[in-house]
């Protein structure tokens, strides 16, 4: 069983090109990150599975838009991907983004768990699907994408617990 390169189907563009391994894509995992959130399951599921609120708690997102076959995103500020198409799947207790911009192709993958007390423990793996730029200092910029990433969940777990009771 060998590596195959393909054309990335989801996004659309031809140059976005991802390396498949038994019919999985391959990915690179930066980093991971874990927040309890004091929301149920489907709560958490919910909000996740659902772009429209991303907003919410990723404040620089400042549009979400329907597009084909998933969503495009546009943001503020000076971030490496001011705009990018997003899809979302869900797989039993996963929600999985990924999302092809500028700069970065990526996936974030959230593993939800949920507990005895009807909290929810959201553990995030943030992943490339294809190599860095060349130009991105990839291993001094970690640390600091990962504090972002970790903030953004901290909000996202505020607003889960804002919105248990929806279920």
């Amino acid at each position: 069983m060998g590596v195959t390169f393909i054309k990335c189907g989801w996004c659309g563009w031809d140059a976005s090109i991802v390396a498949v391994f038994g019919g999985y894509i391959m990915t690179k995992t930066l980093f991971t990150n874990r927040i309890l959130a004091h929301a149920s399951l489907a709560t958490v599921r919910r909000l996740l599975a659902d772009p429209l609120n991303l907003p919410m708690w990723a404040t620089a997102v400042t549009t979400v838009a329907p597009a084909m076959d998933g969503y495009m995103l546009e943001r503020a500020g000076a971030g490496l991907n001011p705009s990018e198409h997003l899809r979302v799947t869900t797989h039993d207790n996963q929600v999985i983004y990924q999302g092809v911009g500028d700069q970065l192709a990526y996936q974030v993958t959230f593993t939800l768990t949920a507990d005895a007390s009807g909290q929810t423990m959201v553990d995030e793996q943030v992943s490339l699907l294809e190599e860095a730029p060349s130009w991105l200092p990839l291993p001094l910029i970690k640390p600091v994408m990962q504090r972002d990433f970790q903030r953004k969940l901290n909000q996202f777990a505020a607003l889960a617990g804002a919105q248990n009771n929806d279920d």
